[in-house]
């Protein structure tokens, strides 16, 4: 399937800024699930682009000039594999291991080690058990699309809802209480028609044996908030260890930035 995005996010400022700094991971990954063919990155101010540790194609956009509003818009067309999607060959230098370790946003309580016992006990390595614990996750944190920024897996767990990086964080802390490598994973969610493309966070786990052919090793895609296999339908931006490293944009100056408007549209063909 071939998927045209257009994805315009617009940043609005408390008060006018002279100089703002953003980081940008708004260009769809190449794997074996997917591989962009043509991609365009338009924004005032100067664009360097680099790929990170995690293999993630970003920019860093500065603007030293005063502005009150500053729009992104991104473009391109990217082809999606029908083929094994919600298992992601990747092409990465980091081990899996790498994505074991805690961060703030996934940092694993006693509510997360005791769901893990339960749900990750018996074997600890099949795609039922992932499911399973995606269901209690979600038993556990109510969705609020509303309620950003994430506050972590720790709050959302203890607050009873979250929002749904923070259902991302709490399954992730989960796992990695558990020893399964986990990973964050940012970019859109198209419906099945292919008439509309939403934001989405899902999940990425390392299981040892068993998903691939032969029992191979190999990551899993997990859509927590949906309870079901990130297949068919999904286009991938950014991976990490949490929320701050794959999110679209990221501010990384101290701008008060008010209110955040996004819209994607996509033709499918």
């Amino acid at each position: 399937m071939l998927l045209d995005i257009r994805h315009e996010t617009t940043l609005q400022y408390a008060s006018p800024v002279n100089y703002s700094i953003q980081q940008l991971r708004l260009t769809p990954r190449e794997d074996s699930t997917q591989r962009p063919l043509n991609w365009r990155v338009q924004a005032p101010g100067s664009a360097r682009r680099s790929v990170d540790a995690h293999g993630n194609i970003g920019h860093l956009l500065t603007l030293d000039r005063p502005h009150s509003e500053l729009s992104i818009v991104v473009s391109g067309t990217v082809r999606l594999t029908d083929a094994d999607a919600w298992m992601p060959r990747d092409s990465g230098t980091l081990s899996p291991l790498s994505y074991l370790a805690g961060t703030r946003l996934t940092e694993a309580d006693e509510q997360a080690h005791a769901m893990a016992a339960s749900h990750l006990r018996a074997r600890r390595d099949t795609v039922g058990e992932l499911l399973d614990l995606s269901g209690a996750v979600c038993g556990a944190v109510r969705h609020q699309p509303d309620c950003l920024p994430p506050g972590g897996a720790s709050s959302a767990l203890d607050a009873g809802f979250g929002c749904s990086a923070d259902i991302a964080h709490a399954f992730i802390a989960c796992c990695r209480a558990a020893g399964l490598p986990a990973r964050y994973v940012s970019g859109y969610l198209i419906d099945a028609a292919g008439e509309w493309a939403a934001p989405h966070a899902w999940v990425d786990v390392w299981l040892a044996s068993g998903p691939a052919p032969g029992g191979e090793a190999g990551w899993v895609s997990v859509d927590v908030l949906e309870r079901a296999l990130a297949g068919h339908g999904y286009c991938r931006l950014a991976v990490g260890r949490d929320h701050l490293d794959a999110c679209p944009v990221r501010m990384a100056g101290g701008e008060a930035v008010t209110r955040t408007l996004t819209r994607v549209s996509i033709h499918t063909h």
